[in-house]
């Protein structure tokens, strides 16, 4: 069981943009920029899917990201393992924080990710390093 630091949390908090990437099945990579996301817990992201195609397509051929982000507070990588939710309350609860982001946004789904890896995102002797 991974669980991500306030550091990381307060990193991903403080981005506006992160990259969820993808694969399908035959390992097609895809990777989508996104601004709905956030963490449930020390061990559980949120994604809020309004827009995905390719990304949603691969997420139900192969329920594996990587979401990686860049920001005035640091970056990581996370992958995780996921679940899609459509019809219960986790989506429910998704629809209720996306619409206090921005009314005019509906959500298709709720991407709920376990993490399991946390990588630096940082030049240096330590780039790309498994910190979790």
């Amino acid at each position: 069981m991974v669980r991500v630091s306030e550091e990381i949390k307060e990193s991903l908090k403080s981005t506006k943009i992160a990259f969820l990437s993808t694969a399908s099945k035959d390992g097609t990579p895809n990777v989508a920029p996104i601004g709905a996301f956030k963490f449930l817990n020390d061990e559980t992201l949120l994604i809020s899917d309004q827009f995905f195609l390719k990304t949603l397509a691969n997420l139900k051929e192969n329920p594996k990201i990587a979401l990686a982000w860049w920001g005035e507070k640091g970056g990581f990588q996370i992958k995780a393992d996921i679940t899609i939710h459509t019809d219960d309350e986790i989506f429910r609860q998704n629809v209720e924080w996306v619409r206090g982001i921005k009314e005019t946004l509906k959500p298709k789904s709720a991407i709920v990710g376990k993490i399991t890896d946390v990588y630096l995102v940082k030049s240096g002797p330590d780039a790309g390093k498994k910190i979790l």
